[in-house]
């Protein structure tokens, strides 16, 4: 497991903020090059109630990340029943390799043939790098976007949901999860003091923009907002990068100096070397 907040040990720390139980495998590369990990996620995620569009009943799922997708097949399966798979009639997109793999080790899922992706070297993995590769084959009749919160990304879904509106599709929105600020406990809160007073070399990873705002608020009610800015940030998207300037922007006006931040795909391996690299 990775370890929790407590007194500095490491001669450097990183904060991952990702959902719990989506950090593990990080946590362990990280900790293998000499990084103290901490596991602290900005967000927790509520299924949402209520019914459960059946994809049979569509040419095409979009799902937005990988959290839509295990959010979205487990109620599926659930409601639908155990040993229901997915319908062969209908394919599913996903907009990169991190849904791609939640959908294919998912047994709702499995190793159903149709699945759309953004090439595995695009620079970006979003609803521009999947919208390019969908225009560029016959569009389906039946889309739906499967999502959660306020939006994964900024506003992507909703601009891939107008194009394909533009094209002649019936889309329909789903939101299969809420996305709400996960509470840090008084430990965790003290570990974070402890690395801002011992000068700990520090990296936050931050991968959705309801995510920093999240962390934002937790650091402000900490009186560590001044440390936050000045430690290494890594995002993973660019929208998510350009909000997380204009946050520390708004929240420290007196700044000077830009904060120190590396944007990367939101593949481990990509994470990894970016966090490496603003070390």
């Amino acid at each position: 497991m990775p370890a929790q907040p407590s007194a500095p040990a490491c001669a450097r720390a990183v904060v991952l903020t990702r959902p719990a139980g989506q950090n593990g495998g990080l946590a362990r590369a990280l900790e293998a090059r000499g990084w103290r990990a901490l596991d602290l996620p900005a967000l927790r995620l509520t299924p949402e109630a209520g019914p459960v569009p059946d994809p049979a009943d569509f040419d095409l799922v979009v799902f937005v990340s990988g959290n839509a997708v295990r959010m979205f097949l487990d109620t599926w399966r659930e409601a639908a029943g155990r040993g229901r798979a997915w319908p062969d009639a209908t394919a599913a997109a996903v907009v990169g390799p991190a849904s791609a793999r939640a959908l294919r080790e998912h047994p709702a899922f499995g190793q159903a043939p149709r699945l759309v992706q953004p090439a595995p070297d695009s620079p970006h993995f979003d609803s521009e790098a999947l919208w390019a590769v969908l225009s560029a084959a016959p569009l389906p009749s039946r889309v739906l976007i499967v999502r959660g919160g306020r939006g994964e990304q900024g506003t992507g879904r909703d601009w891939l949901a107008g194009r394909l509106r533009e094209a002649g599709a019936t889309v329909t929105l789903h939101r299969a999860y809420r996305r709400v600020p996960a509470a840090w406990t008084p430990h965790q809160a003290e570990g974070l003091r402890q690395l801002a007073r011992a000068g700990t070399p520090t990296a936050w990873l931050l991968t959705s923009a309801e995510g920093v705002d999240a962390v934002r608020g937790h650091l402000a009610a900490l009186g560590l907002l001044d440390w936050w800015a000045d430690c290494r940030l890594v995002a993973t998207h660019p929208r998510i990068a350009r909000h997380l300037i204009t946050v520390i922007a708004e929240a420290l006006p007196a700044r000077g100096d830009p904060p120190m931040l590396q944007t990367c795909a939101p593949r481990d391996e990509d994470i990894l070397a970016a966090i490496e690299s603003v070390s």
